[in-house]
């Protein structure tokens, strides 16, 4: 799922940024050879200006106008004081070194033809200047026999000049080929650094995956064997048919049992997913936690009295918290119960409460095995124990309940576990008390 998630996003990429890749080269190359068709007919139409002034072609070697020299306007002056100016810039025009001018008179008949480095056969010519006086415009092209035209009209007859026009197509193949390079070595490093990229954005995704799978896989080893003797007890007491209910009270008891831890599991299971999807209910009111605290080290004192485990209190009277009633007793219940659950025998468990100003801090410490650095990372992570044989029971769900609720009243639950102090778990909570 996680590899198919950053293909797509991948080809997302790919395929918006192509488009508009595409947009912008398919833009840039028709302007390119907008502007080159408007230089070939500024560049042609001025051929046709010199050549009505008997001169030479507009251009020399050098570049510049042979009989005008260049002025700061750079315009081109007429022998009847008629002035026609042409800044160079952006539409410099093309330099037309090769062309044919052709004179035709008003009946459409050739009288006159003016060849420079450029010869096209008269049939040719014939079909180009028919082509050329059918047209509208005063500029076209010919792309049947690869030429543009620009004519003018003076009295009874018309000039027209003929151009090649294969520098304009292959200045437009230059720019496409280039452009298809540009495109492609662009959707290159725009896949490399999408497959990067796809990477850090999946990250989280994958991380919340393996822990679904984990969680179900857990979920179902836990409620595996509670089930197995739920099955085992109803084959035993089905194979009894002739008993009393006296007679099963064992398995019945057994069978209860194992439900109940079912159904502490599921609602714990149910409480996190609430708590995932932000819609626990929490009723807010104003909560003594001295007294919350001190019922819970009292309803454990028994607990411990077994594991012959003294409980020392540290409690500060009157702490007011603004949080849910439930489930700070809920959260209290499983620090104590983990820190008699895990205490060496004849050690001593602390349970404080203090305020420091706007603050307010419980922890519980415990003598007993220490938790590794490794596990300390993952101490609230759902279903993980630190204690792998799994002989102490539990199903790995308090703390990562104890850290949302915590986290619901503007708290924090931290850890720190060592040989000299033990292992004490803290929870700071901020705001209004």
């Amino acid at each position: 799922m996680i590899n198919k998630l950053r293909r797509r996003i991948i080809l997302i990429n790919l395929v918006l940024i192509g488009v508009l890749l595409a947009v912008i080269f398919i833009a840039v190359n028709i302007n390119s050879y907008s502007n080159s068709v408007s230089m070939m007919e500024r560049g042609m139409s001025m051929v046709l200006e010199q050549e009505g002034r008997n001169a030479e072609p507009p251009w020399k070697d050098n570049g510049m106008p042979s009989e005008t020299p260049a002025t700061e306007d750079s315009a081109f002056r007429r022998d009847n004081k008629k002035k026609l100016h042409h800044t160079f810039g952006e539409e410099t025009p093309i330099q037309i070194s090769s062309y044919v001018i052709v004179n035709v008179k008003s009946d459409g008949v050739m009288e006159a033809v003016t060849e420079k480095d450029l010869s096209i056969e008269d049939e040719t010519l014939q079909n180009c200047v028919s082509h050329a006086l059918d047209s509208r415009d005063s500029f076209g092209q010919i792309n049947a026999y690869g030429v543009m035209f620009v004519k003018h009209f003076e009295m009874n007859r018309t000039k027209i000049v003929f151009a090649s026009n294969s520098s304009i197509y292959t200045s437009l193949f230059n720019s496409i080929l280039i452009s298809v390079l540009l495109f492609i070595g662009g959707l290159a490093i725009i896949f490399l650094i999408s497959l990067f990229l796809s990477g850090l954005a999946v990250k989280p995704v994958q991380k919340a995956w393996e822990q679904q799978k984990q969680f179900v896989a857990d979920a179902s080893h836990e409620l595996k064997t509670p089930l197995t003797v739920i099955l085992a007890n109803n084959n035993i007491m089905l194979s009894h048919q002739t008993s009393t209910v006296a007679q099963e009270k064992q398995w019945l008891e057994s069978t209860e049992e194992e439900a109940n831890h079912m159904k502490k599991l599921i609602d714990n299971m149910l409480f996190l997913a609430k708590s995932d999807a932000g819609s626990a209910s929490i009723q807010l009111s104003d909560v003594n936690f001295s007294e919350i605290v001190e019922g819970c080290a009292l309803n454990f004192e028994p607990v411990a009295f077994e594991k012959e485990v003294l409980i020392h209190t540290d409690i500060a009277p009157g702490c007011i918290l603004r949080g849910d009633n439930t489930q700070l007793k809920q959260l209290t219940h499983i620090l104590v119960d983990n820190a008699v659950k895990y205490a060496a025998e004849k050690s001593t468990i602390t349970i404080r409460l203090c305020r420091h100003n706007e603050k307010t801090e419980f922890s519980v410490n415990n003598r007993g095995n220490v938790i590794a650095k490794e596990d300390i990372v993952h101490i609230f992570d759902r279903f993980y124990r630190a204690e792998k044989s799994r002989t102490t029971k539990g199903y790995g769900l308090g703390l990562s309940i104890a850290q949302r609720i915590a986290e619901s009243m503007n708290g924090k639950i931290s850890v720190e576990s060592n040989e000299t102090d033990g292992t004490t778990f803290t929870v700071v909570f901020s705001g209004k008390n």
